[in-house]
């Protein structure tokens, strides 16, 4: 088949496609991988066309929209937030470079939020399947949408009504004036379901750690997409780091952050000094860390996770979906400091399976409250052990084998 793969958003939702694509290529298949021009040398890596979506990526704006996001306590105002600045801001020029890109090609796979790529399949009357990393967001009646509790089907199923009606008027609208922009069709319920391909939604995330729902025929679970990085070589500094104490505390908050950078520093700094933790932290695009040296904190760019998070004695993390599962395959305790949009799902569903205390919000986030979780982590040892089972039960699954099969079926 030829393929369009669009890539949208953050590393935490682009390099879990391009590890589908490359596994494409391995089968054979032609892949062209649409993404902004900053994906380009890791696209070309995996030996996949390159077709660049004209859009800039700006840091600055980019925090100035996390700086407007972090303090929503309303998921719908923070879901609104999203789609207006990623997504219908740029949304024009987006929607026509994958027009262009998808001229004689077979099928489209993009994200699920990916609203221009899947209206420009549409107009190309090319068909779309979608990716999706949270099944929380998808509408079943054996759980609740969070943050409400699960207290039966009678119950989920009227949370779901509620969630639908704020949905249509603060965020469908967004996305119906989007698509009629480019001359779509409106669709109905498009945050809860109308985002998602008709004929297959491929959840890229493990059924191991999610609880066993019943969803419509067109999703399917298929385990993690992991993008496995190159052979690594360490710096020194960073080898020595390690082997001079214990397994340190490691801190990644990935493409989290916003402006204050410094700020979120000095409160992870603080709190790893409250328990007397060696740590490292990675920079980010948040860019944490500091300068000059600080004893037993090491501050870097980035590591592989695949090499780095198995050497701790904990991950603090921001619980993306990429992150927690790479946490989780690395066999050891999370702290989840949720940002925004499905944070708190995985930072809820660790702590439901024993490998995390209960997660802590960026927006509330104090030195006084991470140090109590992570010393709370460091005292129980069942965490540790059931990070280590959980991990195994995951290393059985084969996202990507899983994945390609039911591309190539349908």
């Amino acid at each position: 088949m030829k393929i369009v793969v669009v890539g949208w958003g953050s590393t935490g939702d682009v390099y879990p496609v391009l590890a589908l694509s490359e596994r494409l290529l391995e089968r054979g298949h032609q892949v062209r991988v649409c993404a902004p021009g900053f994906y380009r040398d890791k696209i070309l890596e995996i030996g996949a066309e390159f077709y660049e979506i004209g859009v800039i990526f700006d840091l600055a704006e980019f925090h100035a929209a996390m700086d407007a996001i972090i303090p929503k306590r309303d998921p719908t105002a923070m879901l609104r937030l999203i789609v207006e600045e990623g997504i219908v801001c740029r949304g024009g020029q987006w929607y026509q470079d994958c027009l262009t890109a998808m001229e004689g090609y077979d099928i489209v796979i993009c994200h699920s939020v990916d609203i221009p790529a899947q209206e420009a399949a549409i107009r190309r009357g090319i068909p779309w399947l979608t990716v999706t990393y949270c099944p929380g967001f998808i509408k079943s009646l054996d759980f609740a949408p969070y943050p409400f509790p699960s207290w039966g089907r009678a119950f989920n199923a009227i949370v779901w009504k509620l969630a639908q009606f704020r949905l249509a008027s603060s965020v469908d609208v967004l996305f119906n004036q989007f698509i009629a922009s480019v001359g779509g069709e409106p669709r109905g319920s498009v945050a809860l379901e109308g985002m998602y391909s008709p004929h297959l939604n491929l959840i890229a995330a493990s059924p191991t750690l999610c609880p066993p729902s019943e969803f419509p025929s067109n999703h399917k679970f298929t385990g993690v997409w992991h993008l496995a990085s190159p052979a690594y070589t360490p710096p020194s500094e960073l080898v020595n780091f390690l082997a001079a104490g214990p397994p340190p505390v490691i801190i990644s908050f990935g493409s989290m952050g916003g402006s204050n950078g410094r700020e979120t520093t000095e409160i992870l700094v603080e709190a790893v000094r409250k328990i007397k933790q060696r740590a490292i932290i990675q920079a980010g695009w948040g860019q944490l860390g500091t300068e000059s040296a600080l004893p037993d904190i090491f501050c870097t760019e980035y590591v592989p996770h695949q090499w780095l998070f198995p050497k701790g004695s904990c991950v603090v993390h921001h619980g993306g979906a990429g992150t927690t599962a790479s946490v989780c395959r690395a066999k050891v305790p999370s702290v989840v400091v949720a940002h925004h949009a499905d944070q708190p799902y995985w930072g809820k569903r660790l702590s439901d399976l024993g490998v995390a205390p209960r997660h802590l919000y960026r927006r509330s986030l104090t030195a006084k409250r991470l140090a109590k979780r992570i010393q709370q982590v460091l005292e129980t040892p069942a965490m540790t052990a059931r990070a280590q089972v959980l991990g195994e039960q995951i290393e059985t699954e084969n996202g990507l084998t899983t994945a390609v099969d039911l591309i190539e079926s349908f």
